[in-house]
């Protein structure tokens, strides 16, 4: 008999959901193109998230563990049926205590798109990426559920799969079995097989890759590390928690003391190719039926040497300008009036996405 754990999986598969929450004393709720709505009459029993916590961690009593790291992030994959007829579901899941118990939000994670330019994913960028393979660091920003991890397995998947390359891959957790195509890939976990980004990243220096993937930068260690690999010669792709693509130095200067913040996006900028966000917005009205999710994306181009002078100088409000004037790429709220323009999605759906209509209605 399935588990209630696998009851909910099966039925978000069934509906194509892109996320799972389930809490003690609480409805559990799906994430179905981008809307949130209940599908349980019951709150789960405590023996069901019991069972449901030993499942994703694979250890008896695990619920306990919780109590030493009141968080976990983990992969899971559930696998239905055999043989031919076998199939698995992936998913990124973080487990957490709360005031009424225990949290499990899991976001399913789907096959790898070798081509990122069926995600939406700009041909720019594709373009520039091919063009800085001898090194460089680009950062994809957005917010959480914003599809940055499909995003960076995508491209990775696409190089590996068109020319013979030693990819490192670096995730907390590992989210994607990128297909290997012709190239090599090593990929690291954070709290599995590596203890932090950061050592992962100076492992890697020794490791010979042409490309690393660092599942996001979060702490100046990370940062350092990461220019450090591209200034060598390697092409970094990254992430970071962002809503503009003239934020990220900003961004990355405010992890660092006041007196290296300087230093730092001097560091950053001799290396920074380029900078994207992206968002992704429903097509679908107030029901959500036959709605699929589009890509709308803000991309900046920061090798010429105007747009890296503004960077050193702290210039952030030329730089918006140079890129709402499309001299170095283009804003987020241009993607977005291109796809209303189109018909593709309504105004209300691109306000929705970006939750700030006064940005949205001043650029």
């Amino acid at each position: 008999m399935d588990s209630y754990l696998d009851e909910m999986i099966e039925k978000a598969i069934l509906e194509d959901a892109s996320d799972i929450y389930i809490q003690s004393e609480g409805l559990v709720f799906f994430r179905v193109q981008g809307r949130m709505r209940a599908v349980s009459d019951r709150p789960p029993e405590g023996y069901e998230i019991d069972d449901a916590v030993e499942r994703i961690l694979k250890v008896s009593g695990a619920r306990a563990q919780l109590y030493d790291r009141e968080e976990k992030d983990l992969s899971y994959t559930r696998s239905t049926g055999s043989g031919r007829e076998k199939r698995s579901f992936r998913f990124r899941v973080n487990i957490c205590l709360t005031k009424k118990g225990v949290s499990i939000v899991m976001r399913r994670l789907k096959a790898v798109t070798p081509n990122p330019l069926d995600l939406g994913v700009p041909g720019d960028l594709l373009q520039l990426i091919l063009e800085s393979l001898t090194g460089g660091i680009i950062f994809i920003a957005g917010p959480t559920g914003s599809g940055k991890s499909t995003t960076l397995a995508s491209i990775t998947a696409y190089l590996a799969r068109s020319r013979c390359l030693n990819c490192v891959t670096i995730e907390d957790p590992i989210e994607y079995d990128i297909p290997e195509g012709i190239s090599n890939i090593i990929e690291r976990e954070v709290g599995t097989t590596t203890l932090s980004f950061e050592r992962a990243l100076r492992a890697a220096m020794r490791q010979r890759p042409d490309i690393i993937l660092v599942g996001e930068v979060r702490d100046p260690e990370t940062a350092i590390a990461a220019v450090q690999a591209a200034k060598t010669g390697h092409l970094v792709f990254t992430t970071i928690h962002t809503l503009m693509a003239t934020q990220v130095p900003g961004r990355i200067a405010s992890m660092f003391p006041a007196d290296k913040q300087e230093w730092i996006v001097r560091e950053l900028t001799d290396v920074l190719i380029a900078a994207a966000v992206q968002v992704l917005v429903s097509t679908g009205g107030s029901n959500g039926e036959g709605a699929r999710m589009v890509l709308a994306t803000e991309f900046m181009d920061t090798k010429g040497p105007a747009a890296r002078d503004l960077i050193q100088r702290g210039r952030y409000d030329l730089l918006r300008e140079q890129l709402r004037d499309g001299k170095i790429g283009w804003t987020l709220n241009q993607s977005l009036r291109v796809l209303i323009d189109s018909g593709e999605v309504s105004q209300d759906e691109a306000h929705r996405a970006t939750n700030d209509l006064a940005l949205f209605m001043r650029e």
